[in-house]
């Protein structure tokens, strides 16, 4: 499928007359800026029957702020457009890997829908994003000039491949694209996905789907579940005084209220999410049952 993504620059383009199967608009940047044009020139890709796209672009902000700002003003479109995360000029130095997994970890906490991302071919090598590779489809840029051009069938790529991602769901080859009804350049891209695959991207289906044998071993940190307990004595309703983390492995005794401190702010850092806690009762003793589920005999393990 060929396609074309847009902004303001092309606030008097009419989306539905230029030739493309799918059109990516720009709605948002940072947490105040709207393209005052998406809501027309999205209303000119759904009367054609094209298939719709929205990107946020990233500012140097707090990723989850950004996010929740970009679904307040596409929630009318989730499930009908393809979400994207726009990541590159300064959030790349200012967000990081990490930053970006927040902003789609938010955006899959709110829709229910995994984003995909857009970077340039070096990005993906300049990252490790193996964690998101498997849950957010790539939209990547590599350009062989910026010679003026149609669509193309089979656009160059330098051959070094994107990194954690076996391959790109849509490659933006040009941005000095020429197409009729329209007299100034545009961004050109080739869709290596079909109309179904995308509204399944669209409606909350993954990109591609996570090896359910992966072990503990084999998921990355934030994959696993964690959360910490303490025990709350039936007798007197007072907590014994230790909190209890669950790794995603084994227990572990914190044995100084800094070490809750700093797991739940790096967890919340990481994910997005405040971490589960629980209080568990020595006449409902849930936390026994939990040792036993995870085979560990012993509550207490050494801190290290």
């Amino acid at each position: 499928m060929n396609g074309i993504d847009i902004s303001s620059y092309q606030a008097e383009l009419n989306a539905g007359i230029v030739p493309s199967d799918f059109v990516f608009i720009k709605a948002t940047e940072g947490t105040k800026y709207i393209n005052p044009t998406w809501r027309e020139q999205a209303g000119q890709v759904t009367q054609a029957n094209k298939l719709l796209g929205f990107y946020h672009f990233a500012s140097t902000g707090n990723p989850i702020a950004e996010a929740d700002f970009f679904i307040s003003v596409v929630k009318d479109y989730i499930g009908k457009a393809v979400l994207v995360l726009d990541f590159e000029a300064g959030a790349i130095n200012a967000w990081g890997n990490v930053g970006a997994r927040q902003f789609l970890n938010r955006v899959k906490e709110k829709t229910g829908i995994n984003p995909m991302i857009y970077m340039s071919a070096e990005v993906t090598h300049q990252f490790n994003w193996s964690i998101i590779s498997t849950s957010n489809a790539l939209w990547v840029a590599q350009y062989a000039s910026m010679n003026p051009t149609g669509y193309q069938s089979a656009p160059w790529t330098d051959g070094k491949g994107y990194g954690a991602w076996s391959s790109a769901a849509i490659h933006q080859y040009s941005s000095s694209g020429s197409l009729a009804n329209w007299d100034g350049h545009l961004d050109l891209n080739l869709a290596y996905i079909n109309a179904n695959q995308w509204k399944q991207l669209a409606g909350g289906s993954s990109a591609t789907e996570q090896n359910n044998n992966n072990s503990n071993s084999e998921l990355e940190d934030d994959d696993l579940m964690k959360f910490t307990y303490e025990i709350i004595d039936a007798k007197t309703g007072k907590t014994q005084g230790t909190v209890y983390y669950y790794d995603g492995n084994k227990i572990v005794a914190l044995t100084d209220k800094d070490q809750w401190k700093i797991i739940i702010e790096i967890y919340k850092d990481t994910t997005g999410k405040d971490m589960k806690h629980y209080k568990w009762r020595t006449d409902a003793p849930w936390y026994v049952r939990f040792m036993q589920a995870i085979n560990q005999k012993t509550v207490e393990v050494a801190w290290k």
